[in-house]
């Protein structure tokens, strides 16, 4: 009996060592995730800013 509690025990660690990895590997995922979503908006937020200089920018280098 004490051996089945023992084989039983190094089961669920190894288990659980798996699911830890999971977990890990989904919490550096969701880090990625927001780390983009965070570049995109500044991104877009410089993007909107740029859009006004380059427009007279582009009016002036066509010659009107």
């Amino acid at each position: 009996m004490l051996a089945d509690l023992k084989e039983t025990s190094r089961v669920l660690q190894e288990r659980k060592l798996k699911i830890d990895t999971i977990i890990q590997a989904l919490e550096a995922e969701e880090v990625a995730e927001e780390e983009e979503t965070e570049e995109e908006e500044t991104d877009e937020g410089a993007g909107s800013e740029d859009e006004g200089s380059g427009a007279e920018e582009s009016d002036g280098s066509l010659g009107f």
